[in-house]
């Protein structure tokens, strides 16, 4: 019998916890608070920006019974404490308690021990009210629990000085001095008048107001004192502070700050300098942030040891909501900012990777939120990043939902439109009228699951999370102690969530750990980093309170630990830099005593950096700024900023290389020797007198026979005419060093790229022209010409007769000459832009197209470009070949690919090209409806409005007929990798996932960590994309350790040494004196370069 009423309770348990979480009920779990927004015409998102922002809650044991609590706070209503009463219950004491206050605009809550007693305190936030005295902060301080167990609190904020009047999202409590007390971080927030374009192109950054900047605040001997000025942080009028994030970001022991700011401010990093000042770092740190960064999170995502870093925006997900919300993209206007001293921002999510500290101690991040597949999630709020499943990775959970969409453009029009009438002399919309014309965004919060490759699943509706909600403040903890951890979120008019996870029945293999931290002091925890040595796995996690929007958590810190619950060590460093190591740790749950560290730190050393910087060649290429945009206003990314390219070869015989690189428009090349372990400009008038050119590639080769090195330089300008002089490539003699410039046939190809090869075995070098568009006309292009020498440096255009399919080789962007069939008569293989990679075979001199052959055909991509190399040390020749990667906003990967349209549409002699993406099997234009209907007016008529508009698809907004003449083209693959030289066909073998984080656009294939294999180390990125996809540059110099058999994996930037930001467009590896160097090109920057110190082995 008790069988069978166990079976029946399994089973019973089955139906109901079918999901990882379950949404319990409040009539259950007695938690009823509802942040109830009231509005009406006094008390309105127009007269107070943040109306919607919500409230937030803590959880943390305020009775030390063992059982975690929640606090919320409320915008209008009173704020709320919930005891634990065991079973997921809990009893309402708020009145009991004191800590129920109904006065002023709630906002964020934290956790502090402000007198190190033992009990938890609870500091509450206030803003919105314009009377300063109901935007004073609150410090409950706890006086310990009654005999019916419940804590009584005290408010003394102004004994402490904490009562301070300013617009305050959030504070945070920690030992930035790391003098044994506690000090506080105000996060801050201005208001609406500060917050428009206009104002930002003013001198408002050195603008001050005491209730709008954020503020350090010095606790000296119990009182705390402001030391923002002192301790360089930024305090100005522009300042919408809505998400802080304490860590040590740069693993040096002292906590760092990273301030979320929405609006145009850019968010801020600051680092700990250990002198009671911080220094702001976000420029040289991220190569770009969230720009309407809301709530924010720190962890260990990839568990390297390194706290990365997740920012939310508001970036819808689907295509109906993305066109609900854009309008036309302004390039200009953003470059505007930029010259006014505001860093790079786009509106999405950001997920910073870490990849350690360069050489000024300043740890640099990898954006990689889109390839991560988190990027898109909406109004979003509350970042948490923790392992909800216990396999030992990181998950992230994400709320979201707003009560009045501002932002949707159907709402714009209205808005204006109702302006316009007001300025007639037509009375003016009441406010409540204007916000009724809002539309909620109701939506379920986001969870994703770690695929532990840096990527996520959603798993929104398999988890749990299908309620549509409002939700803002959020926390996890383990509320019922069973060893997972269960969620909770803050609505807008609506009850609070509670979400049980059901993981230790679920996921029963998977085992967890719970570390408790235990100091006579609040100082030493706030900031202490825990790490957990498993079998397969080391995970670390630093105890911060403050976590996700205007939300605190005091719990153990959780630790899955996946099917293998080994554990082979514990280590902790707590904030004040004293450290513990613990050995044979078993069971559940360990605690950490502080009296047991000691000083000084034993953790193993870091391994040095195999390559370090070195000055070698003077060269800054210097851009000639442009706005492809306004030629062709729907181009995917620009198609200027191409270079500088690079040609190598040692001209003045010396045995080692020597290098030309190529100049921008207005700005000559430069030819580089070698001398003496460095290397010298050497003056040649020639490229000199050719500065208007823009050099878009070159080659190094004899073109003459007589023995020395001559040169080839390409040109290119999208914004010229075709026809243009500027446009021709031009051929330099080498005579005795000094080049002069060689008659060369008017090709007008607008080359982007030239290879030599002797493709007719005559014994003279033959040149190979490749075309990446015809100004002005994106997608088209002339392809590729073939210039045969005569021996003599006489070239001919014979590509009719000898090669008529290389015009249609599409939009060419690299080309490389490799004799496949070992018959002296070389193939030429091709990267294009939105095209296969393309292989002609050599017929004795005639190149034919033969991809089908050799297996190519088939990988459609935006290739930039190809170098080959024996990978796998069979004999034959791979190519490693450059991808556009992983990390944009189009959907790549679905079945359908990335496919692009290009058509005069409206016959209005002007290509307009169309960038289709898919979702659920259907094609929608990525174009906002402004831009599309812009380059197609005759969609005006037919799309009145922004609803319609987000509806349609691609068939549906233009005729089949018009769709089928259009030249259409597509990309299936979209990741770098290697092309395997297999028994005469070609295998595409991707490269890791880290290949996939920008746009490659340099390779170099080399030995770079001295084990005898080659190795490859990938350039790239591209920052003059459109201002919506925002830049793409994510790649530091990446190096791909061969490991054999076409196995390779990232060597880490801080074992390479490389933290290169910007826009690679060449690489060179060379030798010199028995010392290898490396030396890239960037464009609109000075030439890089590194030296090896030696080898890993």
């Amino acid at each position: 019998m008790r069988k069978i009423l166990l079976l029946l309770i399994l089973i019973s348990g089955c139906k109901q916890d079918n999901t990882l979480f379950t949404l319990l009920d409040s009539g259950k779990t007695g938690v009823d608070f509802n942040n109830y927004i009231d509005e009406d015409e006094e008390n309105n998102v127009l007269r107070y920006g943040y109306f919607y922002n919500g409230g937030g809650v803590a959880a943390a044991d305020f009775n030390n019974d063992g059982l975690i609590d929640l606090y919320f706070t409320g915008n209008m209503v009173a704020n709320k404490l919930y005891l634990n009463r065991g079973d997921m219950e809990f009893e309402d004491v708020s009145e009991k308690s004191g800590t129920g206050l109904n006065e002023g605009w709630k906002t964020g809550v934290s956790l502090v021990d402000i007198n190190d007693d033992g009990w938890l305190d609870i500091f509450v936030c206030r803003a919105g009210a314009a009377d300063p005295r109901l935007r004073t902060k609150l410090l409950y301080v706890n006086n310990g629990k009654t005999a019916d167990g419940i804590p009584t609190f005290t408010e003394k904020a102004a004994e402490y000085g904490l009562n301070d009047a300013s617009y305050t999202t959030q504070a945070v409590f920690f030992d930035y001095d790391r003098d044994g007390d506690t000090d506080c971080f105000l996060l801050n927030h201005s208001l609406q008048e500060y917050a428009g374009f206009s104002n930002l192109l003013a001198n408002y950054r050195q603008q001050r107001n005491e209730a709008y900047g954020n503020k350090l605040l010095r606790n000296d001997s119990g009182r705390f004192t402001n030391v923002t000025d002192s301790a360089g942080i930024v305090s100005n009028v522009l300042s919408f502070g809505l998400g802080v994030n304490v860590n040590d970001f740069n693993n040096d022991g002292w906590q760092d700050l990273y301030i979320a700011n929405d609006y145009n401010e850019n968010d801020y990093l600051y680092l700990n300098e250990k002198n009671g000042k911080f220094k702001e770092v976000i420029r040289e740190s991220m190569g770009h942030v969230s720009l309407f960064s809301m709530g924010t999170d720190a962890a260990d995502i990839n568990n390297d040891g390194l706290m990365d870093v997740l920012t939310l925006d508001m970036l819808p997900a689907s295509n109906e909501r993305i066109k609900l919300t854009s309008g036309d993209d302004n390039y200009d206007k953003y470059q505007q900012l930029l010259r006014a001293g505001f860093h790079d921002q786009s509106m999405r999510n950001m997920l910073q990777l870490n990849n350690g500290v360069n050489q000024n101690g300043v740890p640099v991040f990898s954006e990689i939120g889109q390839l991560a597949g988190v990027s898109n999630t909406d109004w979003s709020w509350a970042a948490l990043m923790a392992d909800f499943d216990n396999d030992g990775w990181k998950d992230i959970f994400i709320s979201n939902g707003y009560a009045r969409d501002y932002t949707n453009m159907e709402f714009l029009k209205y808005s204006a439109d109702k302006q316009v009438q007001s300025n007639r002399g037509s009375d003016a919309p009441k406010q409540m009228e204007i916000i009724a014309q809002m539309p909620p965004i109701n939506e379920p919060d986001y969870i994703f699951q770690n695929q532990k490759n840096l990527t996520f699943a959603k798993r929104t509706k398999e988890w749990g999370f299908e309620k549509n909600n409002q939700s803002n403040g959020a926390i996890y903890a383990d509320l019922d102690n069973d060893g997972d951890l269960d969620l909770v979120t803050s609505n807008v008019s609506q009850k609070a969530f509670i979400y049980r996870n059901n993981a230790e029945q679920m996921r029963a293999g998977n085992a967890s750990l719970r570390v408790r931290l235990d100091s006579p002091k609040y100082a030493h925890l706030a900031g202490a980093k825990v790490t957990v040595y498993g079998d397969s796995i080391t995970q670390t996690q630093n105890f911060i309170p403050v976590r996700g929007f205007q939300s605190a958590q005091w719990d153990a810190l959780h630790f899955g630990l996946g099917g293998n619950s080994r554990i082979d060590s514990l280590s902790v460093t707590w904030a004040d830099g004293s450290r513990q190591v613990l050995k044979g740790v078993s069971g559940k749950e360990v605690t950490l005593h502080y009296a047991d560290a000691r000083k000084g730190d034993d953790s193993p050393a870091a391994l040095p950096a195999l390559w370090e910087p070195t000055a070698l060649i003077d060269f800054t290429h210097t851009e000639d700024p442009r706005n492809d945009f306004r030629i062709q206003t729907l181009l995917p990314t620009m198609l200027t900023y191409q270079g500088p390219h690079m040609a190598q070869k040692d001209i003045n015989g010396d045995g080692v290389d020597d290098f030309y690189i190529a100049g921008a428009r207005g700005q000559a090349g430069a030819l580089f020797l070698s001398s003496n372990g460095t290397f010298r400009k050497s003056g040649q008038p020639v490229f000199e007198a050719d500065a208007a050119f823009e050099d878009a590639d070159a080659v190094f080769f004899d073109a003459d026979g007589d023995g020395d090195q001559d040169l080839m330089v390409t040109s290119a300008g999208y914004e010229l005419n075709a026809g243009d002089p500027l446009l021709l490539p031009r051929l330099y003699l080498n005579e005795k060093g000094g080049f002069k410039k060689a008659s060369f046939p008017a090709v007008g190809a607008n080359a982007s790229s030239v290879a030599v090869a002797d493709i007719d075995a005559d014994g003279d070098l033959d040149i190979f022209l490749g075309s990446r568009v015809t100004p002005g006309r994106f997608p088209e292009s002339t392809g590729g010409v073939l210039m045969v020498n005569n021996g003599k440096a006489g070239f001919s255009d014979q590509t009719a007769e000898l090669a008529p399919g290389l015009r249609q080789a599409g939009m060419v962007t690299d080309a490389v000459f490799e004799d496949l069939e070992k018959d002296g008569f070389p193939e030429l293989l091709l990267t294009a832009d939105w095209m296969p990679v393309r292989i002609f075979d050599n017929s004795k001199g005639k190149l034919i197209d033969a991809g089908e052959k050799w297996g190519t055909a088939h990988l459609h991509g935006c290739w930039n470009v190809i170098r080959p190399a024996d990978l796998d040390g069979d004999g034959d020749t791979d190519f490693v070949v450059g991808n556009m990667g992983g990390n944009w906003q189009w959907n790549i990967t679905s079945p359908n690919g990335l496919v692009l349209y290009a058509a005069d549409f409206d016959n209005l002699n002007r290509i307009v090209p169309v960038v289709a993406v898919t979702e659920n099997g259907k094609q929608y234009p990525y174009a906002s409806r402004d831009e599309l209907l812009d380059q197609i007016p005759s969609l005006k008529k037919k799309y009145t409005d922004y609803v319609s508009y987000s509806k349609a698809t691609l068939p549906e907004m233009l005729p089949a007929e018009k769709l089928k003449d259009a030249k259409q083209f597509t990309v299936n693959e979209y990741r770098t990798g290697m092309l395997e030289n297999a028994n005469g066909k070609f295998v595409f073998h991707a490269l890791p996932v880290e290949a996939q984080f920008a746009p490659v656009y340099a390779i170099a294939v080399h030995d770079m960590d001295g084990d005898g294999k080659p190795d490859v180390v990938l350039g790239g990125n591209t920052r003059q994309t459109r201002v919506r996809m925002g830049k793409n540059d994510a790649s530091l110099l990446q190096v791909f350790s061969n490991k054999g058999a076409l196995k390779f994996s990232l060597l880490p930037q801080h074992r390479t040494g490389f933290y290169v930001q910007g826009d690679v467009r060449a690489l060179a590896v060379f030798q010199a004196g028995g010392t290898k160097y490396l030396v890239g090109a960037i464009n609109n920057a000075p030439l890089i370069s590194y030296r090896s110190k030696g080898t890993s082995n």
